[in-house]
């Protein structure tokens, strides 16, 4: 096949999920171009190396051709600017798609929505049959993010709904990342033979050839190590698994940053506390050794009904990691660690509760952990590896670009 592939995040910033649809299908024989921007995400800044310009073209060494186009860069908390970011982009890969070939299908990485506006305001002609992949849920992770409040927000989110509600009509197939997308979208009036399970895939994190000490990873040497390795948020309920590991029989490592980091040094420090550590982050290739000599790896996530349904990318890496798993959280990213054996799932809220999941855990025996490990990364290898992600998209697409051209 052709395909013309949309995506406003894009490598060299931290885009696995839309990279992996890119070089998986280019590696399979498939033409993709890639429309995207110029690289700005997280920081808001351009990246060293480029330079905003009104078009730009690459051949990756992967063979993946892609096509920047210009943008207002930002990653900022107001929302004019955050907006700003989506349009810019939009608008500049609506008037720049005609410089991509002729494709048998439109691929669009939904997150932002405003993503699937190239595809939609192509001419007729050339708006082969459109597969929208939905990252996040409009206009629900705007407004539900604090962005924007009051009478503005109540409109914001009415146009979104709009809006949104035009791109499901538009699309020829949707892919989900999580089953209740599936439940969210068959009730806005998406038919549900329109909607394909596509969850998102992660490669294996190697290990070296040998494996650090706990010594020298910096971790406790002696009893059960719970580990959360990731962004330090205040999505990822992180002062109510703290509440929880106080008095525990285990140890909590939390590693890396984001802006409740601070927060938790100043707590720490004013009550320190045995068991709990807070770690800095480590480079990405450098994870998978502290995955290996943790005893129980950490999914933790703040409970509201938008990130019941959505799947973090977290769940599967720890799937693949082979470890058990503690989740902290509430809907599909429970329910998989559910399905899979894989460990023990708790709602954040209840320090008592979770307490008691995180002493049951670390009652086991290493046989039993094992186990619990073997099982999550049998899960993985049938849901979450490149191979069956692959299949599930290589599929749907190949299902949709037989349709007629409309």
């Amino acid at each position: 096949m052709k395909i013309n592939f949309v995506t406003q995040w894009y490598p060299p910033e931290p885009a696995g999920p839309a990279y992996a649809p890119a070089l998986g299908l280019t590696q399979r024989g498939h033409e993709v171009n890639v429309l995207t921007g110029f690289p700005n995400y997280p920081t808001g800044q351009i990246y060293d190396g480029y330079a905003v310009r009104p078009y730009a073209r690459e051949l990756g060494t992967d063979g993946v051709t892609v096509h920047r186009v210009p943008l207002y860069p930002s990653h900022d908390a107001n929302a004019v600017k955050r907006m700003g970011n989506y349009l810019s982009f939009a608008t500049s890969a609506t008037l720049a798609a005609q410089v991509l070939p002729p494709a048998d299908v439109w691929l669009t990485y939904s997150s932002p929505a405003t993503s699937a506006l190239p595809r939609m305001l192509q001419r007729p002609g050339r708006r082969a049959p459109h597969f929208m992949i939905i990252q996040d849920l409009w206009p629900d992770s705007v407004t539900d993010s604090g962005f924007t409040t009051g009478r503005v927000g109540a409109g914001i989110h009415k146009a979104l709904d709009v809006f949104c509600n035009l791109s499901y009509r538009d699309a020829s197939g949707i892919g989900v990342i999580s089953p209740s997308m599936r439940s969210v979208l068959t009730q806005r009036g998406v038919p549900d033979a329109k909607i394909h399970d596509t969850p998102n895939w992660v490669g294996d994190r190697p290990l070296p050839d040998r494996v650090r000490t706990r010594r020298e990873l910096g971790l406790p040497e002696y009893g059960r190590v719970f580990l959360y390795a990731g962004n330090l948020g205040e999505l990822q309920a992180l002062d109510d698994l703290v509440d929880a590991f106080s008095g525990a029989d285990a140890h909590l490592v939390l590693m890396g940053s984001g802006i409740k980091r601070g927060d938790l040094e100043g707590r720490l420090a004013s009550s320190p506390q045995s068991n709990i550590h807070l770690l800095p982050p480590v480079a990405a290739h450098e994870v998978a050794e502290y995955y290996e000599r943790a005893d129980v790896v950490i999914v933790s996530l703040v409970d509201t009904p938008l990130l019941r349904v959505t799947m973090p990318s977290k769940v599967q890496a720890s799937l693949a990691a082979g470890r058990p798993i503690l989740a902290h959280a509430a809907g599909d990213a429970a329910q998989v660690v559910r399905e899979a054996d894989a460990g023990v799932a708790i709602t954040p809220g209840d320090a008592a509760a979770t307490r008691a999941a995180i002493n049951r855990l670390a009652a086991l025996d290493d046989a039993a952990l094992t186990r619990l490990g073997a099982n999550g990364r049998r899960y993985f290898d049938s849901n979450f590896s490149a191979t069956a992600g692959l299949d599930r998209l290589e599929a749907a697409l190949l299902a949709i670009s037989t349709k007629d051209n409309t």
